[in-house]
């Protein structure tokens, strides 16, 4: 849009100023045209002065230092016989006898004006006269005011377009910080505001509309938060009947040992069934946000899994995110688990901290690389659909682990994607959290207060490898 305005406003001004400058030229070739002819026809009055009848011949009177008759000029009798002309070129001696034969009038030839007159006695014509004034100075002077003007048109729209490129900038600039805040605030923060009050103009006029809008969005998340607390809740009393069950019937029942191990798995999966449970009650009842955690830490812990064939790299900075430890590791544990599961040996976890955007918030960024297929462009948002598998799937998954992550991410104010590419590659975005409030933030993912600069789950800031035995 930037592009757009000072394109049209250097336009407008450049059509205004070829206008101006062509009515310019105009006004100023006609006021020297008319010049040149008061002074040719001056001129020729003077000539004509000076034109005599001797004996019934035509004799031109010498003035010298007379500046009238200076000009170049013929004279002919009325028979045009040449009587007089000036000294030196004759280039124009045909073009003034043909003029003298027509009569009063004039001819431009190239750069020289010609006029006849003609001369009197008493009643009797006699001769022409023919004089000749050079364009050439008024061509220069005409060339070089046409040329000043279009050199000032190029500096004062070159200086237009500078000046509605920064008055455009700066006008535009609140709007591109809006616009980037109520997108990250859209995604991660919707209870967030401008605030700017009723609106006044147009920036407080988009502010106030973003904020009608933000709290629509934020009434539609609360309802939808509800809805899934009560399904939650609602889940919980089966799923302990069930693992109750479970239990029983693998220590008293005497069936077979395989039976036993069945149920136990059953256990298992309760287990890990009620814990995504209770992260989603938690991150629902408002504690998404609260407490510290080392992303290094649980992504290596959740790697632990990994073959003896598998190496996982870690590195980055001591950056620490603002967000529940258990939150984190539920989110974490579907993204590491793809990675685990399509990787063919190599595993990097690389943890850094952007710049933050003026006027919004710092965030931790945790990317999570395999040399597994990795993602097609085209389904860099489809692998977020719950049931969606992508390309390169393999195995009996379901579909949910992305897109499981990515709502807990986003409940913490936070995000996941995937950048496709010629491997594994997803990205977890939390809030990070102020250095400010380090000292009181709590424990992280393992119960352990965290320092301003450390080590990350056993690892060196810059960078190790963990050796996974399984």
């Amino acid at each position: 849009m930037r592009r757009r305005l000072v394109l049209l406003t250097v336009t407008v001004l450049a059509a205004s100023l070829a206008l101006f400058t062509v009515a310019f030229w105009l006004l100023l070739h006609g006021w020297l045209r008319h010049d040149a002819s008061a002074l040719l026809a001056s001129r020729a009055r003077g000539a004509t002065a000076l034109v005599a009848v001797d004996g019934g011949r035509l004799v031109l009177e010498e003035t010298p230092g007379d500046e009238a008759v200076e000009p170049v000029l013929w004279l002919y009798d009325p028979g045009l016989t040449l009587v007089a002309r000036p000294p030196g070129d004759r280039s124009l001696d045909q073009a003034a006898r043909a003029l003298a034969s027509g009569g009063p009038g004039t001819r431009v030839v190239g750069q020289v004006e010609l006029r006849a007159v003609g001369v009197q006695d008493g009643t009797r014509h006699v001769g022409m006269v023919v004089v000749a004034l050079s364009l050439a100075p008024y061509t220069h002077s005409e060339r070089l005011a046409v040329g000043a003007a279009v050199l000032l048109d190029v500096l004062v729209l070159a200086g237009a377009a500078l000046l509605a490129r920064r008055l455009v900038g700066s006008a535009l600039r609140p709007v591109a910080a809006m616009t980037a805040c109520a997108r990250d605030w859209g995604a991660h923060a919707p209870d967030q505001r401008f605030g700017l009050g009723p609106p006044r103009d147009e920036i407080t006029g988009l502010a106030a509309t973003l904020d009608g809008l933000l709290t629509r969005l934020a009434a539609s998340l609360r309802h939808e938060a509800l809805v899934t607390s009560q399904i939650a809740h609602e889940l919980k009393a089966p799923l302990a009947r069930l693992r109750a069950v479970a239990e029983t019937s693998a220590r008293y029942d005497a069936g077979s040992e395989p039976l036993r191990a069945t149920l136990g798995q059953v256990v298992d999966e309760v287990d890990q069934l009620t814990g995504v449970v209770e992260t989603l009650l938690k991150a629902h009842g408002g504690s998404a946000t609260t407490g510290r955690v080392d992303l290094l830490a649980v992504a290596t812990q959740a790697a632990g899994p990994a073959g003896p064939a598998t190496v996982v790299s870690v590195s980055g900075t001591t950056a620490v995110a603002l967000c529940d430890p258990g939150l984190a590791e539920r989110m974490l544990a579907p993204i590491v688990a793809n990675a685990l599961r399509y990787s063919r040996g190599s595993i990097v976890l690389r943890l850094d901290q952007p710049g933050a955007s003026a006027g919004c918030r710092a965030v931790v960024r945790l990317a999570v690389l395999d040399d597994g297929p990795g993602f097609a462009a085209e389904e860099a948002e489809a692998v977020f659909e719950p049931g969606y598998r992508g390309s390169g799937a393999t195995g009996d998954g379901a579909g949910l682990g992305l897109p499981l992550a990515r709502r807990l991410a986003r409940l913490a104010g936070g995000d996941v994607r995937v950048v496709p590419e010629a491997r594994g590659h997803v990205v977890l975005t939390l809030p990070a959290l102020p250095e400010t409030g380090w000292d009181d933030a709590g424990p992280d993912a393992t119960g352990r207060p965290l320092a301003a600069a450390g080590t990350l789950g056993g690892q060196g800031a810059s960078g190790g490898e963990v050796g996974a035995t399984g």
